[in-house]
């Protein structure tokens, strides 16, 4: 009777024993501590902050459950940063002044606006250099000069005519030799109008870095383009160092990739994190990877490898028609892996040689805000809401076809559904467009359409035409409601106005860049209670405040 089989897990566990004893290993097969393969003893010559993509963003949405990003937040880091790394330099790629290539025209005020604000604050940071991406040409050629005016920092375009392509910038005596390549086709294929013309990124970073020669102790490329691109130059034009690339849409950045002797890094988009790498430059060569990320990553990657061969080798040797030759070359495969995994903990730190340190640091709500840049923030916020108050004024909402129901609002329902509307008015939604007043947003063109009810509908609500119609209320889901509070008989009163609200409803607004954490199964019964034929959200007899209820 052959032996119970091992949990491949147990098995991996039995092998990497014998393993270390074999080798002598003892503590080393332990997972050590974090940073104690990639600390660097000695400070670094410079540090290098980089943003991607960051689409214009001066303050993330606050409907977030853990809201990222906030250029005053980025302010804060920078400047708390700079006590101890005051030989520093900020550059950025991808998408700076706009997030979208094209804009509604009531939208081109409000943007521009916002570019003109951005500047500034990215002056304030001593912004060196940037790769402009297709959405700053939103507003054409002349838009995008606008905004390049605010910074006193190059627009890198080396591969279309007539553009600046390099810079160097000496900080703390090194001299760092500055790239941009731009690809200006957006998602759908097309170039922004005003745009310009460009050719073949790789070999216009080729040209650029070979004019560098001599100029610069490292050589970074500022890489707006397709990511495959942005490989493509690390691993094909000599003397590059690092590729910055943009158009990286995960919540955390990939660790520093090394592809021949240049390294590919990025950041989260819309300031949502904030790049930085530590460059020690100590003579000539590659640089050697010394972050905390690259190191975890790649201990990972080989525990993986040896665990899936350690569990197959523990099934060879329970299968007699496995040659014993093939399993024995396998189980020194093994020990040859096993001897790296080990060799990766003992590994010292680079005391000599060119060596760096990437990291990313999280722009969340636990970073404090720089309170000069928060009041420009600010003063733009309101500006605009007033500007916007004015503008749109006498602005209303397209009235109903013939026949056709209009909004009547929530006072309206409150009469019949008197039960339903307690409910309301305890949830997020029975207060969503105080939160935009509190934050002088209520006439903002990107936060007032979901915060009121009907908004540009027939016959519901506008810009600042929205009296009786503020918050979100019944109507949202239901459908406009004149024709139900006009029926005559309990069946055309069914029959004219929507009894559900399907996910789609919700997921107009509940995005996730708006509502991360949303679920439609989840967070439908939040809402409802007495008047819709559920009990009380939270099964209690009294309503659970807002904040409970809240995403």
């Amino acid at each position: 009777m052959p032996p119970p089989a091992l949990h491949p897990s147990r098995a991996y566990a039995l092998l990497m024993v014998s393993l270390c004893a074999s080798f002598g290993l003892g503590a080393s097969c332990r997972r050590p501590a974090p940073t104690a393969a990639a600390a660097v003893p000695q400070s670094a010559s410079i540090r290098l902050y980089f943003l991607a993509d960051l689409d214009g963003y001066l303050e993330p949405c606050g409907c977030q459950a853990r809201p990222l990003g906030g250029i005053d937040r980025v302010a804060s880091l920078i400047e708390r940063e700079r006590a101890a790394h005051p030989n520093s330099l900020l550059v950025a790629t991808g998408n700076l002044f706009y997030e979208h290539p094209t804009l509604e025209a009531q939208m081109v005020f409000q943007e521009r606006a916002r570019a003109e604000a951005l500047g500034p604050i990215l002056e304030r940071l001593q912004l060196a250099a940037w790769a402009p991406g297709p959405s700053d040409y939103a507003l054409g050629g002349e838009g995008f000069q606008a905004a390049a005016r605010t910074v006193r920092a190059p627009a890198l375009v080396a591969n279309a005519a007539g553009r600046e392509g390099s810079t160097v910038r000496v900080v703390g005596g090194v001299r760092v030799g500055l790239v941009g390549v731009s690809d200006f086709a957006t998602s759908e294929g097309a170039r922004p109008a005003g745009a310009p013309e460009t050719t073949d990124p790789v070999a216009a970073t080729r040209t650029a870095v070979a004019s560098l020669r001599g100029r610069a102790d490292v050589v970074v490329v500022l890489a707006s383009v397709p990511r495959r691109v942005a490989r493509t130059i690390a691993g094909e034009v000599a003397g590059v160092d690092f590729v910055i690339a943009a158009r990286e849409s995960s919540a955390s950045p990939p660790p520093p990739e090394r592809i021949g002797n240049a390294h590919l890094l990025t950041a989260i988009d819309q300031g949502k994190g904030l790049g930085a790498v530590d460059l020690f430059v100590r003579g000539d060569g590659p640089f050697h990877d010394a972050s905390d990320a690259s190191a975890s990553a790649e201990r990972s990657r080989l525990d993986e490898r040896l665990r899936s061969l350690a569990s197959r080798i523990a099934a060879w040797e329970r299968d007699p028609a496995v040659d014993r030759a093939a399993v024995a070359a396998q189980r020194a495969r093994l020990q040859e892996m096993t001897a790296q995994r080990a060799a990766l903990d003992r590994r010292p730190a680079p005391t000599a040689g060119r060596a760096f340190e990437a990291r990313s640091f999280e722009i969340s709500p636990d970073v404090p805000r720089a309170p000069a840049v928060q009041a420009q923030i600010g003063s733009y916020f309101r500006a605009i809401n007033e500007r916007n108050r004015v503008a749109y004024a006498s602005l209303r909402p397209p009235p109903p076809a013939p026949g056709a129901p209009s909004y009547v609002g929530v006072a309206a329902c409150r009469a019949c559904h008197a039960e339903a509307y307690d409910v309301w008015q305890r949830t997020p939604h029975g207060h969503a467009y105080q939160t935009l007043e509190d934050a002088s947003k209520n006439f903002n063109l990107s936060c007032v359409g979901c915060h009121v009810t009907g908004y540009r509908q027939p016959g519901g609500s506008e810009v600042v035409q929205n009296t009786g119609l503020r918050d979100v209320q019944c109507e949202v889901c239901h459908g406009p409601g004149s024709a139900h509070i006009d029926a005559a008989t309990d069946a055309a009163r069914r029959a004219t106005i929507r009894r559900d609200a399907p996910a789609d409803v919700c997921a107009g607004c509940h995005t996730p860049e708006h509502s991360d954490h949303f679920d439609y199964g989840t967070y439908r019964p939040r809402i409802l209670g007495p008047g819709h034929g559920q009990p009380m959200p939270g099964g209690d007899a009294a309503a659970p405040p807002s904040d409970a209820m809240r995403p």
